[in-house]
This record gives structure tokens, C-alpha cells and sequence, in this order.
């Protein structure tokens, strides 16, 4: 079975023939090396049945700031794409945002930060911080959606992936309000997310059910795939938490974007030194064939 290790950099870090040959040394066998951007990314090829790929592998790759995937090559090219929202394709959490008008920020954040590590569990997480939004008046979604920031390289990994006819469906633990607004403004196919219970303008500090918890991102990958008649092989999925564990673990390429400890640990992919279009090179795309 052939492999292929993709190892992305920032400019002010440059791939060099020292870190090729670090690299061989550590997957233990002779690699096939390809530019996809001279310095910048690259993939090294290679036999899985003669590697013998040393854990410190990955050590190397963390310390010297390289990004990398690591995956079969058969199915390289995807056909579906499934993405987390807060903290992934957008900067914030909306959630936290919002706690913040509430005047409950701190005490939000605080559970937040606990579910995305998986210390307690999304749903009682997220049912705990919804109930402290109650009374809230509906126009502070609005104002919470102007102050959203895309992360780097979203415009230009969706401009990319829709120009391929990649399906693409963004999958939120957060709310149809704001994935709703950026699924049109990016281009995204689908979207799921929660619905916030509005009443009078007034946000009740409920649900309405069903909560979109880790296990429905996994039934929404399976869904999809159904539905167009692929398998696993064929998805490319990304996420930064405990939230996206099933869905990461159940694609064929699983990133971790800037990832809590428990998703890095399922997904063979991490992006914690560049952006989101990194993934276009995880998925065999060269510098030429990208649009910016």
C-alpha cells in the first residue's frame, strides 16, 4: 500500500533537503519527494509495507513547525468536505460571544473550554450555557454576527473546493443562526447546526430539539455520503475539539485545526503553524491549480 506524507510551512520556516532526509530516517525507508510548493509544502511518498515510521516522527514534525497529513494515496482526491464552524472556520465561539452580552462571559467560557476538552460532555455543556442566554433580545445576534472574523485561508479553501465541485457542508455544534449567514456567504452545500428557541424576539435559554452533538456530526457524515453514493475514503473533514472527535475519526483525511489534545490524538492531520488552505495541499493540490 503506498502512503503519502504532506508536510506544509510558513515562509519564515522553508522545507529543506535537512528535513527530507530527517524525515526518511524516521518512516524508516526511501521516500519519493514532490513539490507542490517549491520550499513550502511537499509530499514524500512512499511503501507502507517496508516503513517502519518511528513515533518520533511527529515530534520532529511539531518542534521544526512543519503542518502534515499522512494518508493513503488511493482516493486522494475528495468529494466531500465537512467543517466545524467556531473556533475552525470562523475565529470566535458564538456562544462565548453572545455570553458576553449576557454578562456571563466568564462563567461560558469557563464551561466551553471544559467541553472542547472533553472533560464534561457537549450536550450537558452546551444545554447549561444556552440556559444562561435566557432573556436575551434577539437583535444581539446580529450583533454578534458583524464582529465574526473568517480564520486565514477559509475564503480561499471554499473558493477552492466549490471551483472542484467538492460538496461541502458546514456542521456546527453552534447555531443556525450564524451557520445559516456564513454557509451562503462561503458557499457551503449544507449546513447543520442548533436552533435557538425564540419567542417574542426573546431568547428562551432553550433548544430546539435535536442537539447537534458529536455523534450527529458522525450521523451527518454518514448521511451525506449515502446520499451521494461515496464512502469514507472520499471525505475530508476538519475541527478543533473534543466536539468533532467522531466526525474526524470517521473520515478518511481528519484535521485537527490548532486542536484540544483529544482530537489531535484520532486525526492524521494537523494544522497548528499554517491556515485552513493547507488542506488544499493535504488533498494533493499544487500551487499552480490553486485560486487566490
Amino acid at each position: 500500500m503506498k502512503k503519502v506524507l504532506t508536510i506544509v510551512s510558513n515562509e519564515n520556516n522553508i522545507i529543506s533537503n535537512n528535513s527530507f532526509e530527517a524525515i526518511q530516517d524516521l518512516i524508516n525507508t526511501k521516500t519519493t519527494n514532490t513539490w507542490l510548493k517549491r520550499e513550502l509544502a511537499c509530499d514524500l511518498h512512499f511503501e507502507d509495507k517496508t516503513a517502519k515510521i518511528d513515533p518520533n516522527l511527529f515530534i520532529y514534525l511539531d518542534q521544526n513547525k512543519f503542518d502534515w497529513a499522512i494518508q493513503e494515496t488511493l482516493n486522494r482526491n475528495k468529494k466531500l468536505f465537512l467543517s466545524d464552524m467556531d473556533s475552525t472556520i470562523i475565529k470566535q465561539e458564538c456562544i462565548d460571544e453572545l455570553a458576553n452580552y449576557a454578562g456571563v462571559g466568564e462563567e461560558v467560557s469557563l464551561i466551553t473550554e471544559k467541553s472542547m476538552n472533553g472533560e464534561i460532555s457537549f450536550t450537558e455543556a452546551f444545554v447549561e450555557r444556552v440556559s444562561l442566554l435566557k432573556g436575551m433580545d434577539v437583535n444581539v445576534l446580529d450583533k454578534v454576527y458583524l464582529n465574526i472574523e473568517l480564520n486565514d485561508g477559509a475564503e480561499i479553501l471554499l473558493k477552492n473546493l466549490c471551483k472542484r465541485d467538492i460538496y461541502t457542508v458546514l456542521v456546527s455544534g453552534g447555531f443556525t443562526y450564524f451557520t445559516d449567514k456564513l454557509s451562503k456567504k462561503l458557499g457551503f452545500s449544507e449546513n447543520y447546526a442548533n436552533k435557538l428557541e425564540i419567542l417574542d424576539n426573546i431568547i428562551t435559554g432553550k433548544i430546539l430539539p435535536p442537539v447537534i452533538d458529536g455523534k450527529s456530526k458522525r450521523y451527518i457524515l454518514e448521511k451525506i455520503t449515502q446520499k451521494l453514493n461515496i464512502n469514507r475514503h472520499d471525505v475530508v473533514s476538519v475541527g478543533d475539539g473534543a466536539n468533532d472527535v467522531e466526525m474526524i475519526g470517521n473520515s478518511a483525511l481528519g484535521v485537527s485545526y490548532y486542536g484540544k489534545n483529544i482530537l489531535k490524538n484520532r486525526a492524521n492531520a494537523q494544522i497548528n503553524n499554517t491556515n485552513l488552505s493547507s488542506i488544499l495541499f493535504f488533498i494533493g493540490l499544487k500551487e499552480a491549480d490553486i485560486i487566490y
